[in-house]
């Protein structure tokens, strides 16, 4: 009888530890380094905040790892912190609150990439590849290539003024989207262009093709001239719609500040492209009536390249005269016949004034020129 009370007793002691382990294991939680938790502050002094982690444990947060707001912290203040040790040499667990507010900005990173979110940050440092900004406590890159057309450097290649423009913008404050989060290695990459991109569709929206406009010119590279429409907008003149002619030196041409006449050629999701030659006289329309297969025209030499002669006619058009067309005999380097600022006389083979193209030929008896003209 006693054996069985026993039995009953401790099976009744067993339920009822069971019953209040359900009740508080929770509190009993098993933290990991890296976890964000909440504690609650018991303490601030100047080199730690000691803190209550879930009624179970002490921790604290050394002064290396505060953030901003500690001065606003008082006892009892309940706040999220990083576990970053599971105990010092005293067992106390220690807690970061600036790898905490770290955690909550790239958080909040996260949704404004996934919701496409426009926001404010601040340019910190520059190099040649870009801009290095800063929101919340968290830096990432802002490339040249993503800035908006007004803040592109307009210099060409040139690195060190590259450079030298990137740098002005220290300090100040871009409108930025996120294109690029990748937590895991540490990659966050910010678009100004992609922040403007929906601003710049709308207003590009009230030019229509084939309108003319007066533009200012922003900037001069290798591949054309940017320049600057009303409301703040930008548009491309490439270098093959400057002129009916061919152009190499375009700042031999223009200087930044030039006032031109472009006609608007496409606009495609915000990006204007413009043209300088289609508001001036074709000089093809004239040169199809002029010129006919077979005439002997005399004409200079602009450039050779290793597939023939570019040929200026009449200071009107140009023409090419393939390598196969400059000599009777196969030769392997055009220079070895015609020098570039050297005049010729040229046999024309071929005119195609829909696709602005002369044949030239330089030989004595052009088999091609024979054939057109029978």
């Amino acid at each position: 009888m006693a054996k069985s009370l026993k039995t009953t007793k401790e099976k009744e002691r067993k339920e009822t530890m069971a019953l209040l382990w359900e009740e508080i294991k929770d509190s009993f939680k098993v933290f990991s380094e890296g976890e964000l938790i909440e504690v609650t502050v018991l303490t601030v002094t100047r080199s730690r905040i000691w803190v209550d982690v879930a009624g179970v444990t002490l921790g604290f947060i050394p002064e290396r790892e505060y953030s901003s707001d500690v001065k606003q912290l008082k006892p009892g203040d309940k706040i999220m912190a990083t576990v970053i040790a599971l105990e010092d040499e005293q067992g106390y667990l220690v807690l970061s609150l600036k790898r905490a507010e770290r955690e909550r900005s790239l958080f909040s990173l996260k949704e404004k990439y996934d919701a496409g979110q426009t926001f404010p940050v601040q340019v910190v440092d520059a190099n040649r590849g870009g801009l290095m900004v800063e929101t919340c406590g968290v830096i990432g890159f802002l490339p040249v290539s993503q800035l908006a057309p007004l803040h592109y450097p307009k210099v060409g290649n040139n690195k060190e003024e590259i450079l030298r423009r990137l740098q002005q913008f220290i300090g100040q404050t871009l409108n930025v989207k996120v294109i690029n989060f990748d937590k895991s290695l540490n990659k966050l990459i910010f678009s100004e262009k992609a922040a403007i991109s929906e601003i710049q569709e709308e207003r590009a929206a009230q030019f229509k093709i084939g309108e003319r406009l007066t533009a200012t010119i922003t900037g001069i590279v290798d591949f054309g001239l940017f320049v600057s429409l009303k409301d703040g907008l930008e548009g491309l003149v490439h270098i093959s719609e400057v002129a009916w002619e061919r152009v190499s030196d375009l700042k031999s041409r223009y200087k930044v500040g030039d006032k031109v006449e472009v006609m608007v050629l496409a606009i495609d999701r915000g990006k204007i492209s413009l043209s300088i030659k289609r508001l001036l006289p074709d000089p093809w329309l004239e040169a199809s009536k002029k010129y006919k297969v077979g005439d002997k025209i005399k004409g200079m030499v602009t450039r050779v390249t290793p597939f023939g002669a570019f040929v200026r006619i009449n200071n009107e058009i140009d023409g090419l005269a393939h390598i196969s067309e400059l000599s009777d005999e196969k030769i392997i380097d055009p220079t070895a016949v015609v020098k570039t600022g050297k005049e010729y006389e040229f046999t024309i083979i071929s005119i195609e004034p829909e696709t602005h193209r002369v044949g030239l030929s330089f030989k004595k008896n052009p088999v091609i020129a024979q054939k057109a003209s029978s």
